[in-house]
């Protein structure tokens, strides 16, 4: 089971939900009227399925632990599973960027928003540009056709509510971090090969036993085939687990 606060944040949830490819069987949607409001009906109904709960929130916070540190101070501790849309769940109908061109309004001043947006949650008033760009709610149907992988890796709410809802689901989502590693600039990751590894050094070995020098990688980072994309998306699983142990770690006394 999973609350939203509002009409628009189901639609759009709806919608990610199925471009994820997640079986739209298993989640009973509903919307609770409100941030207080949703996580209550959550927090009363996780006593009758436990473990079975989750509540999704628009938050308008620096960050996804800043909106969990929120969420504990103003709602309490729930026993249920929280996500955060930033700064509005309206925010994700921009995140592919792609979608967004092919489907917003032919308008000559959406046009020129569209033109020069910012990365999804730096969009000060999603909802309200969403409108103007995209029309009525019933135009929003386009996020059912979205590419998550491209969505998610520009929007990081985004991809921590499709990774907990597949964890609750039960349902693998590698392509997300995948998403993320064909966003990174390739010349860029290149580059950084280059800096600090000798080219003959082996860099990376593989769950299969495969073994790829420095040089051997850039060559494929620079391709952007599959063995470059997947070394980007391990990279990126280190990186984030490091900086999670960093974030976790107590202060020193």
């Amino acid at each position: 089971m999973l609350l939203v606060e509002g009409l628009s944040d189901q639609v759009i949830v709806e919608g990610v939900l199925a471009a994820a490819g997640f079986p739209a069987e298993r989640i009973l949607l509903i919307h609770g009227g409100g941030k207080v409001r949703a996580a209550r009906i959550a927090e009363r109904l996780s006593e009758e399925r436990p473990g079975r709960c989750a509540v999704l929130l628009d938050l308008d916070e620096r960050s996804l632990p800043d909106a969990r540190q929120w969420a504990c101070e103003q709602l309490g501790e729930l026993p249920v599973e929280l996500f955060f849309a930033v700064p509005r769940a309206e925010a994700w109908l921009f995140a592919d960027d792609k979608a967004v061109l092919e489907n917003a309004s032919p308008d000559e001043e959406a046009r020129r928003i569209v033109k020069r947006l910012p990365l999804p949650e730096e969009i000060p008033d999603p909802k309200h540009l969403a409108h103007l760009v995209f029309g009525p709610i019933s135009n929003w149907q386009f996020v059912r056709q979205i590419d998550v992988s491209r969505a998610a890796a520009r929007s990081p709410s985004l991809r921590n509510f499709l990774e907990g809802m597949g964890r609750l689901l039960g349902i693998p989502t590698p392509y997300l971090l995948e998403g993320m590693g064909r966003s990174l600039g390739r010349d860029v990751l290149a580059g950084l090969i280059r800096e600090v590894s000798p080219a003959d050094a082996v860099l990376w070995r593989t769950v299969s036993g495969a073994e790829y020098t420095a040089h051997e990688l850039e060559r494929h980072i620079e391709a952007g085939d599959e063995i470059g994309r997947q070394y980007a998306s391990d990279l990126l699983r280190i990186s984030r687990d490091f900086l999670r142990r960093t974030a976790n770690r107590p202060k020193s006394q």
